[in-house]
């Protein structure tokens, strides 16, 4: 008979911290790490201390935490977190808003170096000036498999102009990688992305977090203004169409008070245009002639001197 398995005390002791981590804080996140190296990680941690937790362990044990805290606690939808944490992850703890947490992240990307096998999305460049790495047989490999045009100053191998080795779209093989991180080129933008979270019981998807929010609230405001328009249409009275419908009665009812025959001395200017407009559609007809006066002109009409030269009683005849 098999004796009963085991489990070792480590394992224990880390499930019962990642609890207490998720007891002590609103929000969590997973960051996938299976590309990060060692220096980018420390790079994260850095740059969230004070501000969130940030702890490596093994998915088992940290899908075994988020269960045991989910019995203890009765919050919702931590099943879903778990069942949302990739192969190589970290978890996330803080008590700061999850996009507050993304907006760190996104002001502060770094550069990395070229991956082997890779198609590179951007031109790669190497400087010209010191390499700083010794003579010998790396030489060789600058000039074999990198082609650059090299030099030597002073003990140490420079490259002698600005040299692009690889165009967007171009394969990086294994050797190129290498001698390219020898050289300190970082060609690549790397960004510290959340993969899934949960925030105090709510499950923050990753299309949410990365949500084009321009691109959407132009979305919403579109939405709203065809809504407006719509309602205004169709008469219903409201907070968002009252004044856009009390405008469009005031157009409407000095368009109408414009066509009957009633005076209003505030719209005089109104009038005096129209009468410019009416006499100049009826001097084209009559005489054949382009207008000379256009609406909005007939303030100085009135100071130009008349030429009756040709006989023909002119626009000035049309008012006596």
């Amino acid at each position: 008979m098999l004796g009963k398995k085991t489990i070792p005390q480590w394992k224990i002791d880390e499930v019962n911290h990642l609890v207490e981590l998720l007891n002590q804080h609103k929000n969590i996140a997973v960051i996938n790490v299976s590309r990060m190296n060692d220096k980018q990680i420390q790079f994260m941690r850095k740059l969230l201390r004070g501000k969130a937790i940030l702890r490596m362990s093994k998915k088992s044990l940290q899908q075994m935490a988020i269960e045991k805290y989910a019995k203890k606690s009765k919050k919702k939808n931590l099943d879903e977190l778990a069942n949302n944490i990739p192969g190589q992850a970290s978890l996330l703890f803080s008590n700061l808003n999850i996009f507050e947490i993304k907006k760190i992240f996104q002001e502060n990307e770094w550069m990395v170096p070229a991956k082997p096998n890779e198609i590179t999305p951007v031109d790669i460049w190497v400087p010209a000036g010191d390499t700083g790495l010794p003579t010998g047989q790396v030489i060789s490999e600058l000039n074999m498999t990198l082609r650059l045009p090299t030099l030597i100053k002073n003990d140490t191998i420079w490259v002698r102009e600005d040299t692009r080795t690889h165009k967007a779209g171009d394969l990086i093989d294994v050797k190129q990688a290498a001698v390219l991180k020898k050289l300190g080129i970082t060609p690549l933008e790397s960004l510290i992305k959340i993969y899934a979270a949960w925030a105090d019981g709510e499950i923050i998807s990753n299309e949410l977090l990365y949500l084009d929010m321009e691109g959407f609230q132009q979305d919403i405001a579109s939405c709203y203004f065809a809504a407006q328009r719509l309602a205004i249409e169709l008469g219903i009275l409201d907070k968002e169409t009252i004044e856009p419908m009390i405008q469009k009665a005031h157009r409407e009812a000095l368009a109408l008070l414009f066509e009957m025959p009633i005076f209003a001395e505030d719209m005089m200017d109104e009038y005096i245009k129209k009468a410019v407009l009416n006499a100049n559609i009826i001097n084209d007809k009559l005489l054949g002639e382009p207008s000379q006066a256009k609406e909005g002109d007939a303030k100085t009409k009135k100071d130009e001197p008349e030429d009756d030269s040709d006989g023909s009683p002119g626009i000035g005849g049309l008012f006596g």
